[in-house]
């Protein structure tokens, strides 16, 4: 199981940490499973290592599975199981002469987890196009970095990174630190609530391994009913399995916000599915959310 850091793979480290596809396996009769967890910095390696069958499953954000998607087309057919939340993601700054989109120059370098093919760098271009005209023209400002790395760059005070396209909670560890400030948010650049991203895998695996799908697919939607019943218990299992230095108050602060939730519907995929063909991110679109959806999530309200 690959995933990334943050609080937005939350419903996964609560899977780690329950054992939840291990439960799920055995309730289906396959016996003892063992899962191996890989966390990396952005979807890209997380693509390779899928295609060199190094991982089953793979959990980032949706324009790392589109590309995919689109270059695996008739291939190695690849689709997504499920989605697994919304959070809203947060773009900050600590140079004091930018304060909107409209003010980032050559001498900014933006963090994002994959440069061109990660959400943060899609939102960017979004919002590029709206303010300039051209999606790309911010693309050169953007440089790759995992999320605790751009933090620590950011918070640093000294070296290139002095913009970060963050993710909680370290966005608001970010955020609370003087002269940081919030330029913009992917609620604002899109208009609306977008998923936090896809769990996805390669049709030969899925149609190999119903029952261990059956499996995995069951531990997500319990890990998503944990949370919304208990999200105390499960940021305490998150802390417990990343590691991060934060306190469970600190940790609330996302997932109190009134944008998250934490369920499995898939929210703006055709949209950001357009917008990448449009300008050229990939070859082709699907032309409705469940051509790259397994029929396990048809079931689900999404778009």
């Amino acid at each position: 199981m690959g995933t990334q850091f943050g609080l937005t793979y939350l419903p996964f480290a609560v899977m780690e940490h329950e054992k939840l596809i291990e439960k799920q396996a055995k309730a289906r009769g396959i016996g003892d499973v063992q899962v191996k967890w890989l966390r990396s910095a952005g979807g890209n390696v997380m693509n390779d290592a899928l295609l060199s069958g190094d991982l089953d499953f793979v959990a980032t954000g949706f324009p790392s599975f589109l590309v995919l998607w689109a270059r695996g087309k008739g291939k190695f057919d690849i689709k997504a199981l499920s989605s697994y939340g919304t959070t809203p993601l947060m773009l900050l700054t600590r140079d004091p002469n930018v304060k909107s989109i409209a003010d980032f120059s050559n001498k900014n370098r933006i963090a994002v987890p994959a440069v061109k093919s990660s959400i943060q760098a899609i939102l960017i271009q979004m919002a590029a196009e709206k303010q300039f005209g051209r999606f790309d023209k911010l693309d050169e400002l953007t440089i790759s970095r995992s999320h605790p790395d751009a933090a620590a760059a950011l918070l640093s005070g000294v070296g290139e990174v002095d913009s970060h396209f963050s993710a909680p909670p370290y966005q608001y560890q970010e955020l609370d630190r003087p002269g940081v400030r919030l330029v913009t948010t992917s609620n604002e650049i899109f208009g609306g609530p977008l998923s936090n991203g896809v769990l996805y895998l390669t049709t030969k695996f899925h149609d190999a391994n119903p029952k261990t799908i059956a499996a995995v697919n069951a531990a997500l939607r319990e890990a998503l009913e944990l949370i919304s019943r208990d999200k105390r218990r499960a940021l305490e299992m998150y802390l417990a399995v990343s590691g991060d230095k934060i306190s469970v108050e600190e940790a609330l602060r996302t997932v109190s916000d009134q944008n998250t939730i934490f369920d499995a519907v898939p929210r703006g995929t055709m949209r950001y599915a357009e917008f990448m063909k449009r300008t050229g991110g990939v070859a082709l679109a699907p032309k409705d959310w469940k051509e790259i959806f397994f029929v396990e999530a048809h079931d689900l309200p999404g778009n």
